[in-house]
């Protein structure tokens, strides 16, 4: 991101890699096996914690050059916070799974009510 692109690249920036981030925590989860014990120092949790940290940037970034977009920027520090506290702790419980699953449909509902208002225009 820099200051000349457009909002809408912007966005589509961060979705992608809230998507990227979703998709590898997805794929963690399904490598859970009975008995199953998160390891918060394994190499896979430490790749979690470097994308959240480049998506926290980059959201840093989207909020100083857009300060009138709070409402995605407060979803999608939740989300990383959420993130980061469900794959932080040696155990997952329920409560911060269900916690994690409601932050992100609310961010990606974010992502699709931004897209509408700033929809992709093509001129050829």
């Amino acid at each position: 991101m820099d200051e000349y692109s457009p909002k809408r690249h912007d966005i589509a920036q961060l979705k992608y890699l809230c998507e990227n981030l979703y998709h590898d925590c997805l794929a963690r989860l399904d490598d859970g096996t009975p008995g199953w014990v998160n390891d918060p120092t394994a190499t896979v949790n430490l790749q979690l914690n470097d994308l959240i940290e480049h998506i926290a940037t980059f959201a840093l970034n989207y909020k100083i050059k857009y300060e009138d977009e709070s409402r995605l920027t407060q979803q999608i520090d939740e989300y990383l916070d959420d993130t980061f506290m469900l794959f932080s702790n040696y155990g997952i419980n329920a409560q911060d799974l269900q916690q994690w699953y409601k932050s992100s449909r609310r961010l990606f509902q974010c992502f699709v009510n931004e897209s509408r208002a700033n929809p992709v225009s093509l001129s050829f």
